[in-house]
């Protein structure tokens, strides 16, 4: 019963993943096509990640005060409309870049107040014994998306058009509230006494004084900024700067795909016996030295197998980290401390992008930004070696 039920939860997760994909490689696109420009095409992609930093703490208190399906379904289907509100905008024969913004930060605000009931909504539908293939169905769905995402995503848009693609992803929100709506109703959560604001204080100030968790958000920050000076830009240098198709575009993406996938599946034996602190470092420093391969490489496979290896990286430095912060932190303060260390992290998303978009806005090569990606994240990884987190076993 309770597996059946489970079933729509993540037939509902994996239509509205494959949107999403489309959504992630048509926007751009379609940028790109009406404006010809990196800066707005990285603003966007940048702005995108702005709703993770002022609504994931919103988020994690709606999740708590409100039955969570009815939040997931609601969401579903006020992403649907402001994706629509989006590709109206898109249409417009004179793109208005207030509008454009505006539509992105709107849409993108929907999954940082959702995504706590999605995660805290698993346990009310199987039993203890059954957590763990849940969550692993989900992260296999999570995964498997990430590497055929761009190869299919660029398929389809290649054949149906940028604007098609986002119609897509409309309908895939529609979809997905529908199969929502088969979810049972849980019991209400009341929330806590003390008040939302006073119990964010306290994860706040526990952050700030633990200095393996707060040394390891402020790396995370760096690394995030680095990784997202070249991500943002990553469509406008493949299709406008080394001339290669969308497809072609998409197949680097997801040999990219496949690193993260390696990196997931290998991080529990390979993690085995070694000192968490000298893997976050390393990891970090690997990360950002092999940036510089980049430099090297125009042929859009071993682009692909480059982005691969970083990724790897990146994965085993994650799963380091988050089993580090798990181990460290109370229980009692896991949640928002999470939330607290996710915010530090995620700010560097839209100011990473928005800088690698400015680079090339002002006539300088991808060569440029590569080169600064690359020096701050091994940087990052070597000044952390001689904090707290880097010292941590």
């Amino acid at each position: 019963m309770a597996q059946s039920v489970f079933r729509f939860l993540w037939l509902s997760f994996l239509i509205s993943s494959i949107g999403d994909w489309l959504y992630k490689l048509a926007l751009p696109v379609v940028i790109l096509q009406k404006t010809g420009s990196a800066y707005h095409a990285a603003t966007a992609f940048g702005v995108s990640f702005v709703p993770w930093i002022v609504f994931s703490l919103l988020g994690g208190v709606i999740a708590d005060d409100y039955v969570k399906k009815h939040v997931l379904i609601v969401g579903h289907f006020l992403a649907s409309g402001l994706a629509l509100l989006l590709l109206g905008v898109l249409w417009q024969r004179q793109l208005s870049y207030p509008l454009l913004y505006g539509a992105i930060f709107l849409l993108s605000s929907v999954d940082p107040l959702t995504h706590p009931s999605f995660q805290s909504v698993i346990p009310e539908l199987v039993t203890a014994n059954q957590l763990v293939a849940a969550n692993a169905t989900i992260q296999t769905i999570e995964n498997c998306i990430s590497v055929v995402g761009p190869l299919l995503g660029g398929a389809i848009i290649t054949l149906i058009g940028g604007y098609t693609g986002l119609m897509v992803d409309v309908g895939s929100f529609l979809i997905a509230a529908i199969l929502l709506c088969w979810l049972p109703n849980e019991h209400h959560t009341n929330p806590k006494p003390a008040g939302v604001f006073a119990e964010l204080r306290v994860g706040f100030t526990y952050t700030l004084k633990k200095q393996v968790i707060l040394s390891g958000s402020l790396m995370f920050f760096f690394t995030n900024f680095a990784l997202n000076m070249f991500e943002a830009n990553y469509m406008y240098y493949m299709i406008k700067q080394l001339g290669y198709s969308l497809f072609k575009t998409s197949i680097a993406m997801t040999i990219a795909g496949i690193g993260a996938l390696l990196g997931g599946l290998f991080a529990t034996k390979w993690l085995a016996n070694r000192k968490a602190g000298v893997v976050l470092t390393n990891s970090t420093m690997w990360a950002g030295g092999l940036t510089f391969l980049l430099l090297l490489v125009h042929q859009y496979i071993y682009i692909g197998l480059v982005l691969a290896g970083i990724n790897v990286f990146g994965t085993l430095n994650v799963v380091t980290y988050f089993s580090l912060r798990q181990r460290t932190v109370p229980e009692q303060l896991l949640g928002r401390v999470v939330a607290v260390t996710r915010m530090v992290s995620y700010a560097a998303i839209p100011l990473g992008s928005w800088v690698g978009g400015l680079i090339l806005g002002q006539g300088y090569q991808m060569a440029v930004v590569i080169m600064a990606a690359g020096a701050i994240r091994f940087l990052a990884g070597f000044f952390a070696r001689y904090t707290e987190m880097g010292r941590e076993a």
